[in-house]
């Protein structure tokens, strides 16, 4: 009995280790085909462009952000001083968010490939989710936490969610795939042929 009970252990910590190999080897794979979107190929081209340009949009506007609040804190800050604090601060977010959102009708109407603003502030919403999490972790008291979201939600929250709002409805309304090589053929040849 109690080798069969032996032999039963051996089993299952055999099979939990393969599934642990099995899942590190997945996420290994995972990562590695997530990280070579940024590689470049033979000729020197980036293998995923849209990453590539996303990525490096996004580290150009979270500057732009912080400038952004800087000149909204700056020049809104004495005249909104006597207001409540509620509108006050919506008063500077929403500005700040319009000086970002200006940015991206521009460059939406600029750029070729009307995917990129919208990638752009999916990048600045994935940022947002881990400094949220981080400092969920970093600050152990409730109320530093609760101080931490007040200060989230105006200068983080706002812009992203106006933005992504704006960058999506801009997207669905100017995006139009790429047009492949053998579709067009493939058009006029189903009007053609004999049924």
């Amino acid at each position: 009995m109690d080798h069969d009970n032996e032999f039963y252990r051996q089993i299952e910590a055999a099979e939990r280790e393969r599934a642990k190999k099995e899942r590190k080897e997945k996420w290994a794979k995972r990562e590695k085909s997530f990280w070579k979107a940024f590689l470049f190929t033979e000729d020197g081209k980036p293998k995923s462009g849209f990453m590539v340009y996303t990525v490096c949009l996004s580290l150009v506007y979270v500057l732009l952000l912080i400038g952004a609040f800087n000149m909204s804190i700056t020049w809104l800050g004495p005249v909104t001083a006597e207001w409540p604090v509620f509108a006050g601060n919506l008063i500077q977010s929403l500005a700040a968010s319009a000086v970002g959102i200006v940015v991206a009708l521009i460059l939406h109407r600029l750029l070729t490939d009307k995917r990129l603003m919208l990638g752009t502030y999916l990048w600045l919403a994935a940022y947002a989710l881990l400094v949220c999490v981080a400092m969920l972790f970093m600050l152990e008291d409730r109320e530093a936490f609760m101080a931490f979201l007040h200060f989230f939600a105006w200068f983080i929250a706002v812009p992203v969610v106006l933005g992504l709002l704006v960058t999506g409805l801009l997207y669905r309304r100017d995006y139009v795939p790429p047009h492949r090589r053998g579709e067009e053929d493939q058009t006029w040849k189903k009007f053609t042929q004999r049924r």
